[in-house]
């Protein structure tokens, strides 16, 4: 495979992507979806991973955490977990949540029916919460609302390869977990030891490959109640091989197939992604695999990247591929309630 332009795009298919006609000779947008197909299935959606601001300050411009949430639950979503790397957010979660029930509790008094989404939020371990901090982890538990920590994403040793830097935080080495990353994964299987059904998830995040699977064949083997999922699998930084993503479901991970990742979105401006290897590599899974270890998600929230639009977008485009209604439900609803605990 020709590697020049990343790790799955070849010559052929750059080729192919800026042909003069494209959109009169190669386009080809799938089958019609009727719009009440798309609603139906956004009902109900659980987003384990989107922005929003104030969190995520660096990028300006970002749909707010509360119009977001006031714009999910007039879509009759089911839940979203929002995600910022620098702080935990499952604190603002439960405000938001506050105000969405206040909103709810107003708007019955003038006869109008709205059903809050339900808000749940999470801690990335980068350097401004301590790195592999064990404290911060634990208080963000401690706050509730917290039903997933990700690995480093801008200070993992791998992002920081990957823009010409040193440094970074590493979470094995030559295939042995560090004793934080041990730490870490004891006190989420603590955690997930409760008998009221309350769960944390670990996600990957940003940390290289060769590290997840580290992650993965120590969790298996130790036989940890600890659910791993592999954020955004098809985005150039975290992407996986086929033979990889098989290999990391046999493991007992969750793939994140993420909405910003697999197709096109406002204010995307040139990023290329990886759209056919997103859908071929869907598909392929659920043949083989089922899809009991895939999830959907939007990773949405980037300035022009509002969230209903774009999981419109995202449902959209799956039905056009292919994807059945079945499928999605299963993906972007039961799979991201599993592991999360969230009802």
């Amino acid at each position: 495979m020709n590697q020049k332009y990343g790790t799955v795009l070849t010559d052929e298919e750059i080729k192919r992507r800026t042909s003069a006609v494209w959109p009169y000779q190669i386009f080809e947008p799938g089958r019609p979806v009727e719009p009440e197909e798309v609603t139906e299935l956004l009902e109900g959606i659980v987003d384990i991973h989107t922005h929003g601001a104030p969190a995520g300050a660096w990028l300006s411009g970002r749909p707010t955490i509360v119009q977001t949430s006031i714009e999910a639950s007039k879509n009759k979503v089911g839940a979203i977990v929002f995600k910022d790397h620098y702080t935990m957010t499952n604190n603002f979660a439960q405000i938001t949540n506050e105000m969405l029930h206040i909103l709810s509790v107003e708007k019955s008094l003038s006869g109008e029916r709205f059903i809050p989404t339900k808000i749940y939020g999470g801690i990335v371990l980068n350097d401004a919460v301590g790195g592999m901090n064990i404290n911060a982890v634990r208080t963000a538990l401690g706050y509730g609302q917290c039903v997933e920590v990700w690995l480093p994403s801008l200070d993992s040793a791998y992002q920081r390869a990957a823009m010409g830097k040193e440094g970074g935080i590493k979470v094995s080495e030559s295939g042995v977990l560090t004793s934080e990353m041990k730490e870490l994964l004891d006190v989420l299987a603590d955690y997930n030891n409760n008998s009221k059904g309350l769960r944390c998830a670990l996600a990957t995040c940003h940390v290289s490959n060769e590290e997840k699977f580290d992650i993965l064949k120590y969790v298996k083997k130790a036989g940890m109640d600890v659910d791993v999922i592999i954020d955004h699998v098809t985005q150039e930084l975290t992407i996986a091989t086929h033979e990889e993503c098989k290999e990391m479901i046999d493991l007992g991970a969750y793939l994140q197939f993420a909405e910003t990742s697999c197709v096109p979105w406002p204010g995307m401006q040139n990023w290329i992604i990886n759209f056919d290897y997103s859908f071929s590599l869907l598909k392929e899974l659920i043949k083989e695999k089922g899809t009991d270890h895939l999830m959907l998600a939007s990773d949405s929230g980037q300035p022009q990247h509002e969230f209903i639009p774009g999981w419109k977008s995202f449902i959209r485009t799956l039905l056009g591929q292919g994807i059945s209604a079945e499928h999605i439900r299963e993906m972007g609803t039961h799979v991201p309630k599993k592991v999360t605990g969230i009802n």
